[in-house]
């Protein structure tokens, strides 16, 4: 898992579920989890980008991204130091301020998400699920 600084943690793991495709498990997620990710996707992105559009274009200029090609969500920060899906490394004081500032909205943000309802429940089918392979794995070893 990425080392995030600050209040941005909560936020950026969350987004994760924004692209399944980059955590290890990727292809091998269960039905729950996958309407998981997708519920989390479609709650988060309801709220719009999670950052304004004075701080899109500050990561399009530092990253070197076209103006407004950046969708808002996915970001990359360890250590300090933002990667862009280009590749490029940034490390800079603008930069790393505006996180911090973004940070406690995001972090309310996804806060509120994660408390739906919706969201709620299907976390709760994973965690049965999850339990019911458990158990089932549990017993077939003691079969063995």
């Amino acid at each position: 898992m990425r080392a995030i600084p600050g209040t941005l943690s909560l936020a950026l793991l969350a987004a994760l579920a924004l692209n399944p495709a980059s955590t290890p498990a990727a292809g091998t997620a269960s039905p729950a989890e996958a309407s998981l990710d997708r519920i989390i996707d479609r709650e988060l992105r309801a709220g719009g980008p999670f950052f304004t559009a004075p701080e899109r274009a500050l990561v399009e200029r530092k990253c070197g991204y076209a103006p407004g090609s950046w969708d808002g969500f996915q970001a990359n920060m360890s250590n300090g130091v933002f990667t862009c899906s280009n590749g490029r490394r940034v490390d800079d004081p603008e930069l790393r301020a505006m996180f911090r500032a973004a940070g406690p909205r995001i972090e309310r943000r996804v806060e509120a998400v994660m408390a739906r309802p919706v969201v709620t429940a299907a976390i709760e089918r994973v965690a049965a699920e999850a339990s019911a392979q458990a158990l089932r794995e549990l017993r077939a070893a003691r079969r063995d």
